[in-house]
């Protein structure tokens, strides 16, 4: 029977036209050797990455590398002469067969070539893999060449910033993060801020950690955006349409005034892009600049100040500043300020603020004290704790 079935069939390719043989012979030649060079290139690849990062290759890398690389190769060919092979062009009836049988072998191939690299370098490097369920893998686990650590459960707020979304709290609230063992308490404190800080979005997180290495608390905050944070009280930032005076900078005082030169109001500059200028100025004299009509922008004299230079560099640090009462009696009435933690900026009483206080200085009920610090210092000042969740911030 199947010399039968094989005789008809050699009968019937015999039958062909000579024309046709000869384009099947090129349709077979040219599928076989880009499905070899794809097997070549997916070996190349194997090889490589086995070779360069002892793990093995992704799965499918290979595959698509091969294929990519064979595609390449035929559509310069095809570009350069107008067929892909002898008689196989680019609009010709045998094309289509042509590229899909190419496709199935080269990725055949490609894949098959990929694992070839990947043992061949394996034997020449002697690299030995690890089942997964094997007594090897159970002997790394039991080694704890990593431990999981669980954030806690309730998310504080970090002293002097603001509150972040519910959304990030809940998601944060008991979750587990691993790290590598044998860190130190500081080391593992650094690894843990950074992840919440990268991977939660948040633009500041302190960790406690207690004495046995579990984490004790976890503060959380965002910093201020925009002008709100260093616009003094009663006054507003309001974008008009004007073109500044050339040698103006951030914090000048200037005019604002119409067109026809009727002053409007007065404020300072805070900042530019191209004719629109963003001014502070009184909140009640918002109505009098209206959105689309154009100002005149005139500059005022006046003395050199670092004030602006210093509240931007403030907001992009880690440290905040915070305001604190002394009250009667309390923690702080009668302490020193230069036994402060953090940096005393401003002390004001009832006789005038005082300016960058000596080490020396009293405090005295009643006072109003601005210290600049990080969140751990502030925190440990008069005994306060950021808020929590359960506080209702």
């Amino acid at each position: 029977m199947n010399g039968v079935v094989t005789g008809s069939v050699v009968r019937h390719v015999a039958a062909l036209p000579v024309g046709t043989l000869e384009l099947f012979r090129e349709v077979a030649v040219g599928i076989v050797g880009a499905a070899l060079l794809a097997g070549v290139v997916g070996l190349l690849v194997g090889a490589g990455y086995r070779r360069t990062t002892t793990r093995r290759l992704p799965v499918g890398a290979a595959t698509v590398v091969g294929l990519a690389a064979v595609a390449a190769f035929l559509w310069t060919v095809a570009f350069r002469s107008g067929a892909f092979v002898g008689g196989v062009t680019l609009d010709g009836p045998a094309t289509a067969g042509y590229l899909l049988g190419t496709v199935l072998l080269g990725a055949v191939l490609a894949a098959g070539g990929g694992r070839l690299g990947d043992g061949i370098v394996r034997q020449a490097a002697d690299v030995r893999t690890i089942d997964a369920d094997g007594e090897a893998a159970a002997a790394v686990r039991s080694a704890r060449l990593a431990v999981s650590v669980e954030l806690p459960e309730a998310v504080e707020r970090a002293t002097g910033y603001r509150p972040v979304e519910p959304s990030v709290r809940r998601a944060l609230s008991g979750a587990t993060v691993r790290l590598p063992c044998g860190l130190s308490a500081d080391e593992r404190r650094g690894r843990i801020e950074r992840h919440v800080e990268r991977d939660y979005g948040v633009d500041h997180a302190a960790v406690y950690v207690a004495a046995d290495g579990t984490i004790d608390r976890l503060a959380v905050g965002r910093r201020r955006s925009g002008l709100g944070s260093t616009l003094p009280p009663g006054t507003v930032g309001v974008a008009i349409h004007a073109d500044p005076p050339p040698a103006s900078a951030a914090g000048d005082p200037v005019e604002i005034r119409t067109d026809g030169g009727r002053l409007v109001s007065t404020g300072r500059l805070r900042a530019t892009d191209g004719s629109v200028a963003t001014v502070a100025v009184d909140a009640d004299r918002v109505p009098d600049l209206p959105a689309g009509r154009r100002h005149r922008l005139v500059a005022l004299p006046d003395e050199p100040t670092d004030g602006y230079e210093f509240v931007s560099t403030i907001r992009g640090v880690t440290e905040t500043v915070v305001a604190v009462t002394v009250e009667a009696d309390g923690p702080l009435d009668g302490e020193f300020v230069g036994w402060l933690p953090g940096r005393p900026l401003v002390v004001d009483r009832e006789d005038g603020p005082t300016a960058l206080p000596g080490d020396g200085e009293t405090l005295r009920a009643g006072d109003h004290l601005w210290l600049l610090g990080t969140p751990d210092e502030l925190a440990a000042v008069d005994g306060r704790r950021p808020a929590t969740v359960e506080d209702g911030w």
